[in-house]
């Protein structure tokens, strides 16, 4: 029989839970190379991971979840994880089965999802663990806001369905990537899957809700996060390897998207 997770329950070590209105947020960590057994969580939820890689298994799916990685599970669907060679550490926000009906009643919907393309799911959920962290009265107010914007985010990009993108975007997508430290020409991406730069350019902001160019500064700030998150690379080292020219743009991009310096980001987990 699967085990079903009460709210503002997890299978790891609890760290700190909140609920604030109709949300329960959760940190949690995770021993290295643990099995999570197959269960279900009574309400739906966000899942951030902070530190650590595990693949997760749902239904015949398997997704790899590394740091930045945001990933939606409804209620009572069933998965299991196995967690890799270190430890591990996510930030869950559980949602209330009346944001699922608003959601419903407005006609959007929320299915399970793999790193949200584009849209701004992983910065609202690093801002979301931010304030999570905070004491001052201010705090509620500023996750409740973030927690709702976060819904509206990703039921937008719920709503693309990549998986009925058509094989040659779904190639050029896939070629972004494997290849999102460098610059490819559009003209390059275009000539590899067989079509026009400017019918490229634009199905693929029609189909997933973003520019190939902001796709490509999503990529690398996540690539950005993950090794601040794991190691002690000198932060011009990791600027350089996710594409940034500099560590002075790298600084600059990453303060807008996830709010705070790469060095402050970097402390977090330390003091964690």
């Amino acid at each position: 029989m699967v085990e079903k997770l009460r709210p503002g329950s997890l299978q790891g070590r609890v760290t700190k839970s909140l609920k604030v209105s109709d949300f329960i947020l959760t940190e949690a960590s995770y021993e290295a190379r643990s099995r999570l057994p197959s269960h279900a969580h009574e309400r739906s939820y966000f899942c951030f991971v902070l530190h650590g890689t595990y693949t997760e298994r749902c239904a015949r799916q398997e997704i790899l979840c590394k740091p930045a990685t945001v990933t939606f599970r409804a209620s009572d669907e069933p998965h299991e994880a196995l967690l890799h060679d270190v430890d591990s550490r996510v930030f869950v926000v559980e949602i209330s089965p009346r944001w699922i009906e608003t959601l419903r009643a407005d006609s959007l919907s929320l299915k399970s999802a793999h790193g949200f393309c584009g849209g701004a799911a992983p910065r609202l959920c690093a801002s979301l663990n931010r304030e999570f962290h905070k004491t001052d009265t201010a705090a509620k107010l500023a996750i409740e806001g973030l927690a709702i914007e976060l819904l509206a985010d990703a039921s937008r990009q719920s709503n693309t369905k990549i998986r009925t993108a058509p094989p040659w975007l779904k190639q050029a997508r896939e070629l972004i990537v494997d290849h999102f430290p460098a610059t490819l020409p559009l003209t390059e991406i275009a000539a590899a899957v067989g079509v026009h730069p400017v019918y490229l350019a634009t199905a693929f902001r029609e189909k997933f809700g973003i520019t190939i160019g902001e796709f490509v500064r999503r990529l690398r700030i996540e690539h950005a996060c993950e090794e601040l998150s794991k190691g002690d690379l000198p932060l011009v080292t990791i600027a350089l390897q996710a594409g940034f020219v500099d560590q002075s743009h790298f600084s600059k991009v990453f303060k807008l998207y996830v709010g705070t310096t790469p060095a402050r980001y970097r402390r977090q987990f330390r003091r964690s």
